[in-house]
C-alpha cells in the first residue's frame, strides 16, 4: 500500500497562513506560554530545586529578560515590547504579499518557540521533582557557558529535526523552522565560547 500526498494535509497550515490575525495569535500565545514557563520554573527553582542546582547567572540565557525573571515580575515591560515589535514585524512581511517569505519568517519564529517548550517541559519535570528531593541527590553548579552550550545542542537538534521533515515534506514553514532553530543554536554556541575565555589579566 503506497501513500500519497492529500492537498488536505496542509489545511491547517495554509489556514494560519493565509490569515495573519490567526498567525500573529498562535506565536503570540506560544509565546505568552514561553514567559509563564520561564518564570514557574523560576519559582521552582527557588523554592528548593536549588538545593540540588546552581546557575551562575540565574535559570534565564536571555540577558534581556535575565532582571525580570530573577525578580519574578509578573508584569515585563520588555517581555510586552518583544511582543508587540514582533506582532508588528510578522504584519509588515505578511503585508508584503510576499508568501513565500512569511512562511519562512513565520516559521522561524514559531519553530523557535515550538522547540523552547520542550525544554521548558523537560526543565519543569526536572524542577518539580528536585525542590521535593525526589530521585535527586546532591548538588551540581552549571557554569553560564556550559548552559548556553546546552541550549545550542538542543536546538541544534530541533533544527536537523527540522531539517529531516522539511526534505521530505519540502514546506517553507519548516525551513522557517530548521532555519531559526539552527541560527539560535548558532548564536548560543558563540555566546557560550566568549563566556568561557578566561578574563584578562592586568599588566602589571
Amino acid at each position: 500500500m503506497f501513500l500519497s500526498p492529500s492537498i488536505s494535509s496542509t489545511w491547517l497550515l495554509d489556514l494560519f497562513l493565509n490569515n495573519i490575525w490567526l498567525a500573529i495569535a498562535l506565536w503570540a500565545g506560544l509565546y505568552c506560554l514561553d514567559y509563564i514557563f520561564t518564570m514557574t520554573a523560576a519559582r521552582f527553582y527557588r523554592d528548593g530545586a536549588q538545593q540540588h542546582y546552581s546557575f551562575s547567572e540565574g535559570v534565564e540565557l536571555n540577558p534581556f529578560f535575565r532582571n525580570d525573571v530573577a525578580k519574578f515580575r509578573a508584569f515585563s515591560f520588555r517581555f510586552f515590547l518583544v511582543l508587540f515589535f514582533t506582532a508588528g514585524f510578522l504584519l509588515i512581511v505578511y503585508e508584503l504579499n510576499v508568501p513565500e517569505a512569511f512562511a519562512i519568517v513565520w516559521g522561524m519564529f514559531v519553530g523557535i518557540q515550538l522547540a523552547n517548550h520542550c525544554r521548558h517541559i523537560r526543565n519543569l519535570v526536572v524542577f518539580s521533582y528536585a525542590r521535593q528531593s525526589a530521585g535527586v541527590s546532591g548538588k551540581i553548579q552549571y557554569e553560564h557557558w556550559f548552559s548556553l552550550r546546552l541550549s545550542s545542542v538542543d536546538f541544534f537538534c530541533f533544527g536537523v529535526l527540522f531539517l529531516l521533515l522539511f526534505l521530505f515534506w519540502g514546506n517553507l514553514f519548516i525551513l522557517g523552522a530548521t532555519l531559526g532553530c539552527l541560527s539560535l543554536a548558532l548564536r548560543h554556541f558563540i555566546d557560550s565560547v566568549r563566556k568561557r575565555k578566561p578574563l584578562p589579566k592586568d599588566e602589571t
